[in-house]
């Protein structure tokens, strides 16, 4: 590895508790992430991993590493922005939700994080999938989340990657 990249952020393992676990239903039109991040706030609860979770969508969007890119990453100018109208099957979306250290993006000190991948199926039967970062609920969409009780991670900026990482250093 070359000396002017900087040294990795701590790796880490935290045993946590996931036995507190709901499910929820969303409605035709809902903002998929925003109801995510009130369903979360509304049981009270500060971090959450998405189990699992089928229904269908539209208007997604995802982000995808452009060919050859290098990190750290550069969001403008290494991910491709690709939106896709839908409507779609979801077959399986999981991903979690935590706190944010410092700022990125838009966000802000403690706002919620949502790191989200999921797999849909066309009409025909074809697939795709990936990071996803924007989605609307086209009938139905039903998820299993879990409070993730007993750890202290959180997500910051990495100067290795220029990703939001994880971190329960901080």
């Amino acid at each position: 590895m070359s000396s002017d990249i900087p040294k990795a952020d701590p790796r880490f393992i935290e045993k946590i508790d996931l036995s507190e676990v709901v499910l929820t239903r969303f409605h035709p039109g809902d903002d998929l992430f925003q109801v995510l991040v009130k369903t979360v706030k509304d049981q009270g609860w500060e971090r959450a991993v998405i189990i699992s979770g089928i229904g269908s969508l539209e208007n997604v969007v995802f982000v995808a590493p452009k060919p050859a890119f290098k990190i750290p990453v550069q969001p403008a100018e290494n991910l491709n922005k690709i939106e896709m109208k839908g409507p779609f099957e979801l077959m399986s979306i999981e991903g979690n939700i935590v706190p944010l250290v410092g700022e990125f993006g838009n966000l802000k000190h403690g706002d919620p994080v949502l790191h989200i991948h999921c797999l849909l199926s066309y009409g025909n039967g074809e697939l795709t999938g990936g990071h996803m970062v924007a989605a609307k609920v086209f009938t139905t969409t039903e998820i299993f989340i879990a409070n993730i009780q007993g750890s202290r991670v959180k997500k910051k900026k990495s100067d290795v990657t220029g990703l939001m990482e994880f971190r329960n250093d901080l």
